[in-house]
C-alpha cells in the first residue's frame, strides 16, 4: 500500500528544460556531488539522474530470450523515474551489511529539502511494508525532507537491497535476518540512534527492533502496522461450514499457498512477459481508489517501480508465512510484547486503512496503564487518525515536528 495513502502528498510542478540547460545543470550537478560524496564508487545522487535519464540498452538476445521482463540495471532505472518527481535531492548508496554476497541494504538520504537547503534534522528511518520499497514514500520525501535527516531504507532481500537466500525457517530466525541486518546498517551509518518509522509489516519488523534494541530508537512511529491483534479464538470456523461451498474451497486453497511460501512476488515472476501487465492493471486499480489518486506521469513511473522490485529473485518475501499465518494474524503479536516497550511510540491510521486501528487504539490505551511504572514520564503513547491526504505538512509532518523531534 501507497505510504502516501497514510501520510499525505505534495504537488509536484514539472518542468521540461532545453537540453542545453540540461548540461549546464547537470555539469553543476556533478561536481557538488562528487564533493558531497567523496568520489565513493557505490553513492549516487540526483546529478546522475540527469546525466543517465535513458533507459539502459540491453542485448536484443536479452529481450527476446528472457522470462522475467526485469534485471537490476532497469530496477535502478525506474527508482531514478520516481525520485526525478521530487524536488528535494537525494544520495543512493547500497550500504553493505555482512561480508557476503548480496548483503546490502539499499538507502536514500537527503542532501537537501524541497527548498534546496541542506537538511540537519534529527535521523529519520523510514523502513517500507511488505513487497514494498522506499519508492513507496516518495509522496512523503520532499515534505518530511524539511525537518529531517531520511534515511529511508529498503530491508534485507526486498526493493533493491540485496537477495541474498532467505534464511528463516521459524518466527525467530525470520526476525533475525531483518532486525540484525538493520543493525548493522546503522552502526555503517555511525548512527547511535534515530526516529524510526515502519509502515504496514515494516512496522511489525521496527517494533521488533524496538524491542531488541531500545537504546537505539528515539522515537517509534508505526503506520498502520501489521501484527498487532491476537486472532479470535475461532476465526477459522467460518470458513469451515459447507465443506463444499466455493468459499471453503478458496480458503483451504488460500492456506495451502500461504504455508507453502506463494508469494505476490513468485506469481509476478511465473507470469513472465504477462507480469508488468498484472502489475499495471493493479496500480492503475488500487492507486486510484481513495485520497489523492495517482496522476498518469505518477502511475506510468510507479507501476515500473512496482514491477522491478516485485519481480526480482524472491529473498525476504518468504518471510510472511514464519510472521503471520493466513488471515495476517501474526504469531507473536505485538498486543502481546509490546508492553515491554521502552520507548515512545505513535501509532498511526489512514481512513481507508487495511489494518484496524482499534487494535493499535486498544495497546496504546494498555501501554498507558503499565508503561507508569516502568518507563520515565517523557515516554509517551499517542494514536492519531488522518481522515484525508491533504493534512500533510500540516498534520503527519507538524506533528512529528513538535511532538517527536
Amino acid at each position: 500500500m501507497l505510504a502516501s495513502r497514510r501520510l499525505g502528498t505534495f504537488a509536484v510542478n514539472t518542468v521540461v528544460p532545453s537540453q542545453s540547460s540540461v548540461l549546464r545543470v547537470a555539469a553543476r550537478l556533478k561536481h557538488e556531488a562528487r564533493l558531497m560524496a567523496h568520489e565513493q564508487p557505490n553513492v549516487d545522487t540526483a546529478a546522475d539522474y540527469l546525466t543517465r535519464a535513458e533507459a539502459p540498452h540491453l542485448p536484443w538476445w536479452m529481450k527476446v530470450t528472457r522470462w522475467r521482463q526485469t534485471s537490476k540495471q532497469e530496477a535502478v532505472h525506474a527508482e531514478r523515474g520516481i525520485l526525478n518527481l521530487l524536488r528535494s535531492k537525494w544520495q543512493v548508496e547500497d550500504v553493505p551489511v555482512a561480508p557476503k554476497p548480496e548483503h546490502y541494504m539499499h538507502t536514500l538520504t537527503n542532501v537537501t529539502s524541497a527548498e534546496g537547503g541542506q537538511q540537519q534534522g534529527p535521523a529519520l528511518v523510514l523502513m517500507p511494508g511488505y513487497g514494498a520499497g522506499t519508492g513507496f514514500f516518495y509522496r512523503n520525501l520532499d515534505g518530511l525532507s524539511r525537518a529531517f535527516k531520511i534515511f529511508a531504507v529498503d530491508w534485507l532481500g526486498t526493493g533493491l537491497s540485496g537477495r541474498p537466500a532467505f534464511t528463516g525457517t521459524d518466527r525467530a530466525t525470520t526476525e533475525d535476518f531483518f532486525l540484525e541486518s538493520l543493525n548493522a546498517w546503522r552502526e555503517k551509518q555511525g548512527l547511535k540512534s534515530f526516529i524510526l518509522v515502519g509502515h504496514s509489516l515494516g512496522g511489525y519488523l521496527a517494533a521488533s527492533y524496538a524491542l531488541r534494541h531500545p537504546d537505539q530508537v528515539d522515537h517509534l512511529v508505526l503506520v498502520g502496522p501489521a501484527g498487532i491483534p491476537v486472532k479470535p479464538e475461532g476465526w477459522e470456523s467460518r470458513f469451515s461450514g459447507d465443506a463444499s461451498s466455493l468459499r471453503t474451497q478458496l480458503y483451504k486453497l488460500s492456506t495451502k499457498a500461504w504455508m507453502s511460501g506463494v508469494t505476490p512476488g513468485s506469481v509476478i515472476r511465473a507470469l513472465g512477459p504477462w507480469g508488468p501487465g498484472l502489475v499495471e492493471k493493479y496500480v492503475t486499480g488500487r492507486f486510484s481508489m481513495h485520497g489523492q489518486p495517482l496522476d498518469a506521469v505518477e502511475q506510468n513511473v510507479f507501476k515500473d517501480y512496482f514491477y522491478h522490485i516485485a519481480a526480482a529473485r524472491g529473498s525476504g518475501e518468504y518471510a510472511l508465512r514464519h510472521i503471520l499465518a493466513p488471515g495476517a494474524w501474526a504469531h507473536a503479536p505485538l498486543a502481546e510484547r509490546l508492553h515491554e516497550l521502552k520507548v515512545p511510540v505513535t501509532f498511526i491510521y489512514g481512513e481507508h486503512d487495511w489494518m484496524n486501528p482499534a487494535a493499535g487504539a486498544e495497546v496504546a490505551q494498555q501501554l498507558d496503564k503499565v508503561r507508569a511504572k516502568k518507563v520515565s514520564c517523557h515516554n509517551s503513547v499517542r494514536i492519531c487518525y488522518f481522515a484525508r491526504v491533504a493534512v500533510l505538512y500540516g498534520g503527519f509532518l507538524g506533528y512529528l515536528v513538535s511532538h517527536i523531534a
